[in-house]
């Protein structure tokens, strides 16, 4: 394991999040997201940085298919 770069999970976690802000409207339901943003959470205070990434990752993935969802 790497040592945590707070600077760098958190540019990844702003570019995360921006992407999903483009494709949720605002007033979505993000519940959806709720996990996944428990995910990076917990992956950030145990420092465990694959997980971090991967959570994000899923949080995008999870954004997509509700805007989907929605655009249906």
């Amino acid at each position: 394991m790497t040592t945590w770069d707070s600077e760098r999970a958190a540019h990844r976690a702003e570019q995360a999040y921006r992407y999903v802000s483009r494709m949720l409207p605002p007033g979505a339901d993000y519940s959806a997201l709720d996990a996944h943003t428990a995910a990076a959470y917990k992956a950030e205070r145990t420092g465990n940085w694959p997980a971090f990434l991967e959570a994000l990752a899923e949080l995008c993935r999870a954004a997509r298919d509700e805007a989907r969802r929605e655009a249906a």
